[in-house]
């Protein structure tokens, strides 16, 4: 069973790779979903070695639902509680548009991500994250 520390101590270790698209290597690049991607294998989840290309920008309705797709087949949504460290967090960057973004809750109120032109980051888990919170997930057992 994979307990929520595994998952925090994991996502840690990915603070400071680079930002690149498409990417899921700690230290030399990932997105955001290259980091949901990275920790999941090293912790030992069956996920996706390939996903389909999909854009970069959180505003392009052209490209549907893939993280939400992949996150519902792949790990296990919560929907009876509110978000606990070790969740994946997703994302709606504005209410007309698809989830598009997602981090690793690491604490009550911090969470890790990586971001474009920044990297992989902690940051506050505040009000206009919590704001934009579509769904959250475990990683399955």
């Amino acid at each position: 069973m994979i307990e929520a520390e595994q998952v925090v101590a994991a996502a840690k270790e990915w603070l400071g790779t680079p930002y690149l698209h498409q990417a899921a290597k700690k230290k030399l690049g990932c997105d955001c979903l290259g980091l949901i991607l990275g920790v999941g294998r090293e912790l030992g989840v069956d996920l996706p070695r390939t996903v389909p290309p999909y854009s970069a920008s959180w505003r392009d309705p052209l490209a549907g639902t893939l993280l939400q797709d992949q996150a519902d087949y792949c790990l296990k949504r919560q929907n009876s509680r509110p978000p606990c460290p070790g969740d994946i967090l997703l994302f709606r960057m504005r209410r007309d548009l698809p989830a598009k973004h997602c981090a690793i809750l690491i604490a009550p109120d911090q969470m890790i991500h990586a971001q474009e032109g920044v990297g992989t980051i902690q940051l506050a888990f505040d009000a206009p994250w919590r704001r934009r919170l579509a769904a959250h997930y475990t990683f399955p057992n």
